[in-house]
C-alpha cells in the first residue's frame, strides 16, 4: 500500500479506537486470544503477593505441570486438577452436562479454596484489563467485545489432534447462549468480567455480614475469658469456653484469635461488641472502578470455610455468651437470601471458569492433558 492510499487518523480518533474494541475483524479476535493463551504466567501475576495467594490456593498442582505452568494455556490446568481433586466434575463437562448446583443450596460448587482461586483470577484479569498491570497482550485482548471473544474461544478451543470435540464444542455453545441473556454481547470483555465480580460481591456479602457478627462474638468471647479468673462466675467462664470450642470447630480460619485491644477493659463489653456487630462496613470498593489499585481486592473478598447452613449458625448462636449477639446473628439468617447468594457465588465462579480456564485447556499448542493423566 502506498502512502497516499493509507488512512490517516487524528489523535482523537486514535484515542477513541484504542477506547473501543482491538478486535477488528474475527481473525484479530482469534490472534489475541491466542496470545493471551502464550502469555508468560509471570507476566499475569506480575505482583508477588497475587502469586503468593494463588500458591496457596492452587500451589499443590504446580510441580506436576513443570514448564507447562509457564504460559497461560498451561497454567490453566492448576484449576483443572483442583477441580478434578475436588469432585471430578470434568467428567461431567466432558459428557456435555455441567453441575452447576452443589449438593447443598448452601454450598460451594467446587472447594472454597478452587472458588476463591477463581476469584483471584478474575480480579488478576480485570486489572491487567483496567491498564493497572504492564503487560498488553492481557489487556487489547480483554478489550475486545464480549461476543467478539466468546466467538473465538468457539472456533480456537475444544479440539484434539486438531479435530474439533463437538460435544464439548456443542456445551459451550449452550454455556453461551444462556451467558449472553444476561450479558450484553457489545460490552467489552473487561465490563463483563466487572459485572461478574460485582454480581459475586454482592452475593459474598451475605456471608460476610454473618462473618462480622461471628467475628464479633468471638473477640467478645476473647476478652471474657480473660477476665475470666478475675470476675466471671465458673458457670459464665465454662459457657464461654464451650463457645470458643464451638467457634473454632465451626470455622479452622477462627483459631488462634487475638484481641487487638488487649490492654483495654470494658464497663460494657457485651454492649461494645454488639454495637460493633451491629455496625457491618459495607465498603468493598466497585472492582471495576478505575480508582481500584491493582491487588487491592485479593483476599478481602474470599468466601470463608465455615459451614454457612441455618441450622448450623442456629446452633452456633445458641451456645453464644450473649444474648444480644445470639438474637443479632439468628435475625440475620436467613434460608432464602443464603441459598439465593450461594447460587450467584457459584454462578459468578463458573462462568470465570467457562471464560477463562476451560476454553484454554485444548487451545492452539498448548495441550498438555495426556501429560497430566
Amino acid at each position: 500500500m502506498t502512502n497516499e492510499a493509507r488512512m490517516l487518523f487524528t489523535l482523537e480518533e486514535r484515542l477513541k479506537m484504542a477506547a473501543e474494541s482491538q478486535a477488528t475483524s474475527p481473525e484479530a479476535a482469534a490472534r489475541l486470544v491466542q496470545r493471551l493463551s502464550g502469555v508468560h504466567t509471570a507476566y499475569l501475576f506480575c505482583e508477588s503477593a497475587n502469586v503468593g495467594i494463588m500458591e496457596e490456593l492452587t500451589g499443590e498442582f504446580w510441580e506436576c505441570l513443570e514448564e507447562n505452568l509457564l504460559h497461560y494455556g498451561g497454567f490453566c490446568h492448576s484449576f483443572r486438577l483442583a477441580i478434578q481433586r475436588d469432585d471430578d466434575v470434568l467428567q461431567s463437562l466432558s459428557s456435555g452436562t455441567l453441575r452447576v448446583e452443589p449438593p447443598a443450596p448452601y454450598q460451594p460448587v467446587w472447594s472454597v479454596r478452587t472458588n476463591n482461586a477463581l476469584v483471584l483470577l478474575g480480579l488478576i484479569l480485570l486489572d491487567h484489563a483496567k491498564g493497572g498491570m504492564r503487560y498488553r497482550n492481557i489487556y487489547h485482548c480483554t478489550r475486545m467485545s464480549l461476543k467478539q471473544y466468546l466467538d473465538a474461544l468457539v472456533d480456537l478451543s475444544f479440539q484434539e489432534d486438531g479435530t474439533l470435540d463437538e460435544d464439548r464444542a456443542e456445551f459451550f455453545r449452550i454455556w453461551r447462549e444462556t451467558f449472553l441473556k444476561d450479558n450484553d454481547g457489545a460490552w467489552s470483555l473487561k465490563e463483563a468480567l466487572a459485572q461478574i465480580l460485582r454480581r459475586y460481591i454482592a452475593a459474598w456479602q451475605e456471608f460476610d455480614h454473618l462473618d462480622h457478627i461471628l467475628r464479633c462474638m468471638g473477640a467478645l468471647s476473647c476478652y471474657l475469658e480473660q477476665e475470666a479468673g478475675r470476675t466471671l462466675p465458673q458457670e459464665e467462664e465454662d459457657s464461654v469456653r464451650r463457645f470458643r470450642e464451638a467457634l473454632c470447630r465451626y470455622g479452622s480460619d477462627l483459631e488462634g484469635w487475638e484481641l487487638v485491644e488487649q490492654d483495654k477493659r470494658y464497663l460494657d463489653p457485651r454492649g461494645y461488641y454488639f454495637s460493633l456487630a451491629y455496625e457491618y462496613p459495607e465498603d468493598v470498593p466497585d472492582p471495576g472502578s478505575g480508582n481500584v489499585a491493582p491487588g487491592t481486592l485479593c483476599s478481602q473478598i474470599f468466601l470463608s470455610e465455615r459451614d454457612y447452613s441455618p441450622e448450623a449458625l442456629r446452633n452456633l448462636a445458641g451456645k453464644s455468651p450473649s444474648q444480644d449477639l445470639r438474637e443479632l446473628l439468628e435475625m440475620n439468617i436467613s434460608e432464602e437470601r443464603l441459598a439465593c447468594a450461594m447460587r450467584e457465588i457459584n454462578m459468578a465462579v463458573m462462568n470465570l471458569y467457562m471464560l477463562f480456564v476451560e476454553p484454554y485447556l485444548r487451545m492452539g499448542e498448548y495441550r498438555y492433558e495426556r501429560h497430566l493423566e
